[in-house]
């Protein structure tokens, strides 16, 4: 299958810590030009993922990749979007985030820019869901959903930057987690992929029986459900509209884009 990903850098790229267990065609498009998408507004946002999308058609991507914030906005957006939006995050919200939720009280993980719009996505999104008896049968619980937004002090920028496991990062993460564990909220939603390379710092810091984080083998397993098997070879191409060499300096995600080093990934500049 061809499965496109739009990324303003690296960002949408760490869902590669599990698309490389599938055979797949991956057309990767990073608009680094526009570097990055969460600083800017969110019509600039998706007029450049409209353009980008209709690139990565025109190459026969069957379905595309985006962040969630940006796969929500597609959804709700007054735009004609044309191409056909793989709805991974949706899945992810309705499956997992939804209906694991013990009493309804959901933590919206975002940067500055887009946290003052994801509520109102979220809001319409829920509308689709029904509570599970087990979460009728809470009298605490919240439904509709109740939202807490806070900008992140932890970047995604700074998750690009740095290294993951770099001291300064953890702590200006758990210092944003600190809020929200005294908030008593129940599920924690990142609203880009990015936030899962902290996966590890986020779940250590909670309960799980009390503040529920849903890490990549969550997102893996909806990328499943939503993904028909197929024959095709594994195989990467990457195109980027300006230098390329960014990407060839991380080192992590071009092991891992390229099986341990077993197949090459063609990059070109456009």
């Amino acid at each position: 299958m061809k499965i496109g990903i739009i990324s303003s850098g690296i960002d949408t790229l760490a869902l590669f810590q599990f698309l490389t267990r599938y055979d797949n065609e991956y057309l990767v498009y990073c608009d680094q030009t526009s570097f990055p998408y969460w600083e800017k507004s969110l019509d600039f946002a998706l007029n450049n993922i409209e353009k980008t999308g209709e690139f990565l058609t025109k190459k026969w991507a069957e379905i595309i990749i985006v962040d969630p914030i940006y796969e929500l906005a597609l959804k709700y957006s007054d735009k004609k979007f044309w191409f056909k939006n793989l709805p991974l995050f949706q899945e992810y919200l309705h499956k997992f985030a939804f209906k694991h939720s013990l009493v309804g009280k959901i933590w919206i993980l975002s940067d500055f820019w887009s946290s003052w719009k994801v509520q109102g996505f979220l809001e319409k999104e829920e509308k689709d869901y029904k509570p599970t008896e087990d979460q009728s049968s809470i009298k605490k619980f919240s439904y509709p959903f109740h939202y807490w937004v806070k900008s992140a002090s932890s970047r995604v920028a700074n998750i690009n930057d740095l290294w993951v496991h770099n001291p300064y990062l953890i702590r200006t993460m758990k210092n944003d987690l600190r809020y929200f564990k005294d908030a008593y909220v129940d599920t924690i939603l990142p609203m880009h992929y990015h936030y899962f390379r902290m996966q590890r710092a986020i779940k250590s810091f909670f309960n799980f029986h009390k503040i529920r984080f849903h890490d990549f083998l969550v997102v893996e397993e909806c990328f499943n459900n939503l993904v028909e098997k197929s024959d095709w070879i594994y195989w990467v191409n990457v195109r980027i509209n300006q230098s390329w060499e960014f990407l060839t300096r991380n080192k992590q995600l071009m092991w891992l884009m390229q099986r341990g080093k077993s197949v090459e990934v063609k990059i070109e500049e456009v």
